[in-house]
């Protein structure tokens, strides 16, 4: 089967009105598994692979205004010691958290540059092999990856309009007389933001930037899951090659198969380190601030017993919030579930019709597989 007809039978499979039919067009041939993501952070400025273009250099001086803002925040929240403010970033801190993502992905672009041109190639490369086994495999992690990405990104959309919505239904407070204008961030301005118009104008640049930090959130966030699913794929295919180690037919190909299933374990397990580096100071820094987080909305909850909308925004929040830490710890588990399953396709193979020699390499090819790969949350 070529990489065209496999291509076709996708196509074939999904339904004209379903929502992965509808966001084809995200869809890169030259990365089967990372395309929509790529996509979607080659929108956001954060994957570059052509800084020459003048799109990109735009995106790139978006990305240093928003920092410059949000920093502002920050700096201004410390100098001034306003609790009110600091109590805002710890209620919004899984928001907030775009800062540390954006910043350590672009601080390690060439590793990630290195990690997606591994998982590409060895898509391609299994797409051009033709084997049907591998590919079926490799049909269901995609679809997994894309049934688990979209409605995510929906959930983001419905959890943003919430965060984006809620200073507006405070406004209508009154407090001895004056009305109250409630800021989404607290960015320095060069005007009055306290008051109309300028207050709108400020809310016009907090929630357009406010807008684009979420898109490098859901952005980061769907590359990691998509590799988290790559990687607990692409064990269940190396499982599928060491059921097709063995050739009783010929002590020389079992021999290539064998060095070959090696080889690709591997490099698996070398990469798998690779994205373990990468992500381990952030989920360490996330782990942190989610548990502040947490803490937080569910004291904002009690506090708003009387507020229904108010309740239910932070609800909202705290159930997005929850639903994001399953899909991270779930589909890091599941490469985890998947590494100790790798060695057992080994004994689906014919070793036992082989010479002395054989079983031996098969012996060694079974203790290197059996190692049980995991990640970890490291701080800097």
């Amino acid at each position: 089967m070529s990489i065209e007809g496999y291509k076709r039978i996708r196509n074939k499979k999904i339904s004209r009105y379903s929502l992965q039919y509808m966001l084809k067009c995200l869809e890169d041939p030259e990365h089967p598994s990372a395309g929509p993501y790529l996509s979607f952070m080659n929108l956001t400025g954060n994957w570059h692979p052509n800084m020459e273009l003048k799109s990109t250099r735009f995106k790139q001086m978006v990305y240093y205004i928003l920092m410059t803002f949000f920093f502002s925040q920050y700096l201004k929240c410390l100098i001034g010691l306003d609790l009110s403010a600091l109590l805002f970033i710890i209620q919004t801190a899984p928001f907030h958290m775009g800062t540390p993502k954006t910043i350590f992905f672009r601080k390690d672009y060439h590793l990630w540059e290195k990690l997606i041109d591994y998982m590409s190639r060895t898509e391609l490369r299994q797409l051009s092999d033709e084997d049907e086994e591998v590919i079926d495999v490799m049909d269901e992690y995609i679809r997994k990856s894309r049934r688990v990405i979209y409605p995510f990104w929906f959930m983001a959309i419905c959890c943003n309009i919430s965060l984006f919505t809620d200073p507006y239904q405070k406004n209508q407070i009154v407090e001895n007389g004056t009305d109250i204008y409630v800021p989404l961030f607290q960015f320095y301005v060069p005007f009055n933001q306290d008051v109309p118009p300028g207050y709108y104008y400020s809310m016009v640049i907090q929630t357009i930037l406010g807008n684009i930090m979420s898109s490098y959130i859901i952005s980061w966030d769907s590359l990691v899951i998509s590799t988290f699913i790559f990687f607990a794929g692409q064990l269940k295919i190396s499982r599928v090659y060491c059921t097709k180690v063995i050739d009783p037919e010929s002590k020389e190909r079992s021999h290539e198969n064998i060095i070959k299933c090696h080889r690709f374990h591997t490099s698996l397990k070398e990469h798998q380190k690779l994205f373990e580096k990468l992500i381990s100071s952030v989920m360490f820094i996330y782990l942190i601030v989610i548990s502040i987080n947490l803490g937080s909305c569910i004291i904002q909850i009690s506090n708003a017993s009387g507020d229904l909308p108010a309740m239910m925004a932070a609800m909202l929040f705290v159930f997005g919030i929850l639903v994001q830490l399953l899909i991270f710890y779930w589909f890091s588990n599941e490469v985890t579930v998947e590494s100790l399953s790798v060695s057992s396709g080994i004994f689906e193979s014919k070793w036992i019709t082989m010479d002395a020699k054989i079983q031996k390499e098969v012996a060694l090819l079974q203790h290197t597989t059996s190692k049980r790969l995991f990640f970890q949350s490291r701080a800097m």
